[in-house]
């Protein structure tokens, strides 16, 4: 599966995502997208199997569509799966 992450300046504006929007994301081969922010700063994670990174400046375009110039784009280069816990063992 297909991560990015874009990253956008406060200058950016506001993303724009509804249902319009959802489908153009769906044209791009994006299934899902998680919203982050802070006080200045707002990150949004793209992901989807049929997703090429590649266009990840398209899906910037689409959900900012006034400011783009403004987002910064992070590409996945590695994905590590973490081990479940562990149990803790006591001795007598």
């Amino acid at each position: 599966m297909a991560v990015v992450l874009l990253v956008a300046a406060s200058g950016a504006g506001e993303p724009v995502v509804g249902p319009d929007i959802a489908e153009r994301l769906r044209e791009l081969g994006i299934t899902r997208v998680s919203l982050l922010r802070d006080g200045q700063t707002t990150g949004l994670v793209l992901e989807g199997w049929a997703f090429d990174p590649n266009r990840a400046d398209d899906a910037s375009r689409v959900i900012f569509p006034g400011g783009g110039a403004s987002v910064r784009t992070f590409h996945e280069i590695e994905r590590v799966a973490v081990p479940g816990a562990r149990e803790s063992r006591r001795t007598p």
